[in-house]
């Protein structure tokens, strides 16, 4: 299941971080092990292992596959078969793809009827995706901002059922009209890991169906 120029793919710096987020790009062109890939928001820079996941469909069925990479350089300009020249990341493959699950180290999107919430301080929050690891969750601009590393109290539910939690502030990023509020679990209850392992599971087949 080899990839494909055209493919989007999602990257992670640190496959076992749990910070990491995933960076978006698609590919240009393929080179036996070589892959030019655009530059992603923020930029990667070398040197930075990577871990590369991309979807592959067969028939009604989808399958997220992945693998491990390394910068080998960075083309401000490069120029593709067009002729245009755009900024790209030139990456090596390390091994072969292997099937590659979103549950840990990657998020997953959180549609609006997902059946999970968070509440800090009071103050209901919209969750934009989850991990085994951390969540992105919107902050209003309107409230003081979170800062890293602020750890922060609150109440996470899924479907129905409330848990404490504690987590700690990674980054803040300010967008059109909110915040991007990104936590890492300091704390998670035994009980709540295979509730939530199970739920986040459910959500990516969604988001492999299309169905999200």
């Amino acid at each position: 299941m080899s990839i494909k120029p055209g493919t989007s793919v999602e990257i992670t710096l640190d496959r076992s971080s749990e910070e990491g987020e995933p960076l978006r790009a698609h590919v240009y062109e393929v080179e036996g092990k070589r892959l030019i890939l655009s530059q992603t928001t923020p930029p990667i820079t070398p040197p930075r292992g990577l871990y590369v996941t991309y979807v592959v469909e067969q028939g009604d069925k989808a399958r997220r596959m992945g693998f491990s990479a390394a910068v080998s350089a960075l083309e401000e300009r490069y120029a593709l078969a067009s002729g245009t020249q755009v900024p790209a990341v030139i990456v090596e493959r390390k091994g072969k793809p292997e099937e590659a699950s979103l549950r840990k180290g990657f998020r997953i999107r959180t549609p609006s009827d997902s059946g999970l919430s968070l509440t800090i301080g009071g103050r209901r929050y919209v969750i934009y995706d989850i991990s085994l690891t951390g969540m992105n969750f919107i902050q209003p601009l309107a409230e003081p901002a979170f800062k890293a590393p602020q750890p922060l109290e609150g109440r996470f539910t899924i479907d129905g059922q409330r848990y404490p939690l504690t987590v700690r502030v990674v980054r803040v990023v300010e967008a059109a009209g909110a915040r991007r509020v990104a936590v890492a679990f300091l704390n998670t209850l035994r009980e709540m890991q295979p509730i939530l392992s199970r739920k986040i599971l459910l959500l990516e087949r969604r988001e492999l169906s299309g169905q999200g």
